[in-house]
Order: structure tokens, then C-alpha cells, then sequence
């Protein structure tokens, strides 16, 4: 009787309480257990709607940062969301990437449009051959990192207020609150006080001298 193979993702399963590695079996001619090939599956399957919120988290829609130019007027830049257009990046790339494996060694024709849409769709006709592939732990991987990183692109990130001290304009007595974004604390630029008083940014050392 011969031995089973185990499923060669890296990720396959994790003892919650050691981190252990305790993978599961390989499904029958595959090297991926039944449950990574079905998230490489789903995976794929996202990736063309993940593409195109990546994309719209980039559209211009709100006014962005407020730049002051040498005229002494201002003006409107575009805030950018770098992990949607890092996302984006490494997205079409990674699928064009195994498609070309998929065409080179299958000697079939790939998608007519090098798009996320049509190259995911081809993944997936091609999944078995991609799970039993020597290199199907490597697929899985590229596969759910880029995934991943498009769906942490566009998730609404988590803001948390943290009191900085009472309001620096005589007799208002509110406290002065920063919004902080948990992903990146440094990304505060305005500080307002309960009655809505903005702290400019000259007075915000003051704050912490009245912490004290």
C-alpha cells in the first residue's frame, strides 16, 4: 500500500495553538489537498472584480491633499491609494505569468487579451493540470498573495480617535481628538476639537504640553 502524499501548499494548515505545519493529504493525482485547490479556485475567481475596485479606489472622485503653490494659491492634488495601485501592478503580471507556463507546456492557445478578466478564466479551465503541477505550491502562493494584497487595498481601513488634550481657543474647554488610520498613524492632517475648532498644525505641540 502505498504512502499518500501531503498537499505542498505552504499555507495548507497551521496548528492554531503551536503554528505547527500539519498539511493535509493531497487529493488524488493532484499535489494540493481538496480545500487549497478550491481556494486557488475561488481565489481566481475574485480577482477580476478585486482588479476593478483596485481601480476604482484610484478614480479621482474626492478632493484629495491641498497643495500650496509658488503663486501662494492652492490647489487640489489626488491622494492616491498605493496598495491599490501596488495591487494592480503585480496583479496582471502574476496571472500573465502562469498562463505563459500553462500555454508553454500544454502547447494550447491562450487568452486573446492580456486582461485580468480572460487570464483568470483560463487559470481556472486549466486548474487540475496547474494543481498537480510540481510547481502548484508556487501558483498557490503568487496566487493568494497578490489576492490578498488587492482585497487589503481596498477593505475600509479601521480609524481609532485618540484624545491629545483640551482645545487651545479660550473657554472652549472640548477635547482635541486625532482620527488615526490603525494601518498608517501617521496620516492624520487635520486635529479638531469636540465644538469643532481646528488646531493648526504651529499649535499642536501645545497640546501636549496641556496633557502634562
Amino acid at each position: 500500500m502505498g504512502t499518500q502524499s501531503l498537499c505542498q501548499a505552504a499555507d495548507c494548515l497551521k496548528d492554531r495553538h503551536s503554528g505547527a505545519q500539519q498539511a493535509r493529504t493531497a487529493a488524488p493525482g493532484l499535489r494540493l489537498c481538496a480545500v487549497c485547490r478550491v481556494r486557488l479556485r475561488d481565489n481566481l475567481r475574485s480577482l477580476p472584480d478585486l482588479y476593478a475596485n483596485c481601480g476604482a479606489e484610484l478614480t479621482p472622485s474626492r478632493p484629495g491633499l491641498t497643495e500650496r503653490v509658488s503663486s501662494g494659491r492652492s490647489r487640489q492634488g489626488i491622494r492616491l491609494n498605493e496598495a491599490a495601485l501596488e495591487a494592480r501592478g503585480d496583479l496582471l503580471p502574476v496571472l500573465a505569468s502562469w498562463a505563459g507556463v500553462v500555454v508553454a507546456e500544454r502547447h494550447v492557445a491562450g487568452p486573446r487579451r492580456r486582461e485580468v478578466g480572460p487570464l483568470a478564466a483560463f487559470l481556472r479551465l486549466h486548474l487540475d493540470w496547474l494543481a498537480a503541477h510540481p510547481a502548484a505550491a508556487d501558483c498557490v502562493a503568487e496566487i493568494r498573495r497578490v489576492t490578498n494584497m488587492a482585497r487589503a487595498a481596498v477593505l475600509p481601513r479601521p480609524v481609532v480617535h485618540q484624545v491629545l488634550g483640551p482645545c487651545p481657543v479660550d473657554d472652549c474647554g472640548e477635547e482635541v481628538r486625532a482620527r488615526l488610520r490603525t494601518d498608517d498613524p501617521a496620516a492624520t492632517h487635520v486635529l479638531r476639537c469636540g465644538a469643532g475648532h481646528v488646531v493648526p498644525p504651529h499649535q499642536w505641540l501645545l497640546l501636549s504640553g496641556r496633557t502634562a
